[in-house]
């Protein structure tokens, strides 16, 4: 008589390890509880020693730790809040201890052929780039716009930004401080002395605004960088050139390279601004106008101006983690709000809002622009 078959075991998950995973697999849960096993620490203290970690990640993670009961979070004056582990927080350390152990000595996999090796973030180079540093708190890079420089760009709202930030501004060749290039530039080499700058001046991740031509630095530093950037803020940008830029980018570079500068701030002015805020002004402020745009041209307007149209990120967008707020200027001439579109459905993690300004909302509307990055930053805890 043939033997019956045997009926496999059923599976089923246990429904202990389903609970501890639902609090220990989320990324860079065992990290902090590992570091925490040393002694109590403040935040500032983990963000240092975890130093891939993000500001908002690490927040998020130590508040669900707290939640689940295996750190606490206590104000022990004087100083700032200090996270220390539980009973049930000290009960898993044998655990992690045993899989640092098995890290350690596992065999790692090869890689399978026709697979790239893993990317390592781009060494930085000597920060040499003029700087503006102002504020304390969560850190915030600034990328200005072509032509202009830190000033030009963020001016007029760069005391507020500081009011809640640790912010580095990081000047072009040719802008600012920052001597006039005797190459062309790259896109690259502004990127990475953007977070070489930031980085010298003490901040381990930051959150980056760019604007026009800072978009593109802004996305490629995150691009290039992803464990130092926290959030993007890309305000009046562009993620390539397209017909209209194709146009006005070779008018506003040869412009700049006769040396007329009222010439070229006509030229601005009526391209930069909005509308309805150039409509709304009497010749005598239309001329001071003219005047105040000529006199902020850059030295390195030529170079910055050329560097623009060759400026293309379509291909690091896909890749983007943090979370983006692409803010379009609706009566932009410069970049279109098609372009605006396009950026932010590229992004995964992305929001769109409108501000009715042209190309210059630091001139056209600085409170409501300051206002929007700063509350994204805050909604973002960075």
């Amino acid at each position: 008589m043939a033997a019956r078959p045997t009926r496999p075991v059923p599976l089923t998950a246990d429904a202990d390890l389903v609970a501890a995973f639902e609090v220990l697999g989320q990324k860079w849960t065992g990290i902090i509880l590992h570091t925490l096993a040393t002694r109590p620490a403040r935040y500032g203290e983990l963000s240092t020693a975890i130093a891939r970690i993000s500001t908002k990640m690490l927040a998020d993670r130590l508040r669900e730790l707290v939640e689940s009961g295996l750190v606490t979070h206590a104000q022990l004056p004087p100083g700032p809040a200090t996270y220390t582990l539980t009973a049930d927080g000290r009960a898993l350390l044998p655990a992690l201890e045993q899989i640092r152990c098995w890290s350690r000595h596992r065999t790692r996999p090869r890689h399978s052929p026709g697979k790239a090796a893993p990317v390592s973030a781009p060494a930085l180079p000597e920060a040499t780039y003029a700087r503006t540093v102002l504020g304390s708190g969560p850190g915030l890079a600034l990328a200005h716009g072509a032509g202009s420089s830190i000033a030009g760009t963020y001016g007029s709202i760069l005391e507020d930004l500081a009011a809640h930030h640790a912010v580095v501004g990081v000047d072009y060749p040719g802008s600012g401080d920052t001597p006039r290039s005797t190459t062309p530039l790259s896109l690259d080499d502004l990127a990475d002395q953007l977070v070489a700058g930031a980085v010298a001046e003490g901040l381990e991740t930051f959150a980056v605004s760019g604007y026009s031509l800072g978009g593109p630095v802004a996305i490629r530093a995150a691009a290039r960088h992803p464990e130092r950037v926290t959030a993007l803020v890309l305000t009046a940008t562009f993620p390539y050139r397209d017909n209209r830029l194709a146009l006005a980018l070779p008018v506003w570079r040869k412009l700049a390279e006769s040396g007329d500068r009222t010439l070229l701030a006509e030229y601005l002015t009526m391209m930069a601004l909005g509308a309805d805020a150039l409509e709304a002004m009497p010749d005598e402020q239309l001329q001071q106008a003219v005047g105040f745009t000529a006199a902020g041209v850059a030295d390195g307007t030529p170079e910055q101006a050329e560097l623009a149209p060759r400026a293309d990120v379509r291909d690091d967008l896909p890749g983007i983690q943090a979370p983006t707020l692409v803010i379009s200027t609706t009566q932009d001439r410069f970049t279109s709000t098609r372009q605006h579109r396009r950026l932010a459905d590229s992004l995964p993690h992305a929001q769109l809002v409108e501000l009715p300004t042209g190309h210059l909302p630091m001139v056209e509307r600085p409170d409501e622009w300051r206002r929007l990055i700063t509350d994204f930053l805050a909604r973002h805890a960075v």
